[in-house]
């Protein structure tokens, strides 16, 4: 089952993708932080934003650093991190893979998508996370060699 956080602007991405990925919930960032309790056991974890400028929303950069970097991580066996943009995604998806280093854990998979999205888009996005592929934003040696020393599970 996935986890899928998201924050308030990109509820309808998230409600989209979590209904073709079939076992999948949402849950908002915010409910999260104000009540941790809100995030139960997950195996599987996504997160997804919109960019604040180039950065990630401060919410987000919150629930990884407080949230998720005080959870028990030991079950989590795969997770995502998806941009929802209009323009340039800046930074947002490299802090995500810092910021998460930092918790112990890394997404396996890290992207993009535009705010026009298709069913198409969200039908190749959900190939993405089925196929187990590790695709990392660009730029991003220090978390690919994280991962490898690590011995980060993806999923297939």
């Amino acid at each position: 089952m996935f986890t899928i956080v998201h924050t308030n602007s990109c509820t309808d991405y998230s409600s989209k993708l979590a209904e073709k990925l079939g076992e999948a919930k949402t849950v908002l960032v915010d409910d999260i932080i104000s009540d941790p309790q809100t995030l139960e056991d997950f195996e599987n974890l996504g997160l997804v934003f919109s960019n604040d400028g180039k950065s990630l929303p401060q919410n987000m950069q919150a629930f990884i650093r407080d949230v998720l970097g005080n959870c028990d991580l030991k079950s989590l066996e795969y997770m995502f991190s998806i941009c929802v943009t209009d323009g340039n995604v800046g930074h947002a998806l490299k802090i995500v893979e810092k910021l998460c280093a930092k918790a112990g854990c890394a997404p396996s998979l890290s992207l993009a998508v535009g705010t026009n999205f298709t069913d198409e888009d969200i039908e190749k996005t959900i190939k993405l996370i089925e196929s187990g592929e590790i695709r990392l934003a660009k730029g991003s040696l220090g978390t690919s060699i994280y991962m490898l020393t690590h011995g980060i599970k993806t999923r297939g």
